[in-house]
């Protein structure tokens, strides 16, 4: 991404970067990820082209930025001192309350992108660096006998295999149920 996200930014930066995630979210639950094109999401977002450029890459730096903005939506950053599974609970929790909230968009996106398709592929990479991250921070991570990076990708692959049935297959289940589900799921690791 061209604009460092890690220094302060103007309220014009916070909403150009908001709208343009706004554009891909939207455009995505109405068209394959691979159909959009730089200049549709600038038409849409009522951008210039070159401002897009002043911002991300191409389309690709867009997305990431994306999952990006969804961590902070659901201030991932507050699990670093918990312990692993705790935060793995909390952050199951925020996530199935956000698709909760964004479930008619969400239903959108993975109607117009499948699950083997870039997007979705995107996600499940991000989501599993962010698991490794958090894993790394956790309190208690140096006395795990699995390798972090075993553990963490088995929890989020356990995360996402819960989120997909609950919220993208369409059954009736109810956060508690799926938060139970995945305490049966990832044990005593």
């Amino acid at each position: 991404m061209k604009y460092n996200t890690n220094k302060k930014m103007t309220r014009g930066a916070k909403r150009t970067l908001n709208d343009f995630m706004c554009t891909m979210f939207t455009m995505l639950s109405e068209k394959n990820f691979e159909e959009i094109t730089v200049g549709e999401l600038c038409k849409c977002a009522n951008y210039p082209r070159a401002t897009f450029y002043n911002y991300f890459d191409d389309k690709f730096d867009l997305l990431n930025y994306c999952w990006i903005g969804l961590t902070q939506e659901i201030h991932l950053e507050e699990y670093h001192h918990m312990v692993h599974e705790e935060a793995l609970y909390i952050f199951f929790d925020r996530i199935y309350d956000y698709s909760k909230k964004n479930e008619k968009k969400i239903r959108g996106i993975l109607t117009h992108n499948s699950e083997i398709g870039y997007m979705f592929s995107s996600f499940q990479t991000f989501m599993n660096g962010k698991m490794r991250e958090l894993f790394h921070s956790c309190t208690m991570s140096e006395k795990m006998l699995i390798p972090k990076e075993i553990l963490a990708n088995h929890y989020s692959n356990t995360l996402l295999l819960i989120w997909q049935w609950c919220i993208l297959k369409n059954q009736d289940c109810t956060k508690e149920q799926a938060c139970a589900y995945l305490r049966y799921l990832v044990g005593n690791l």
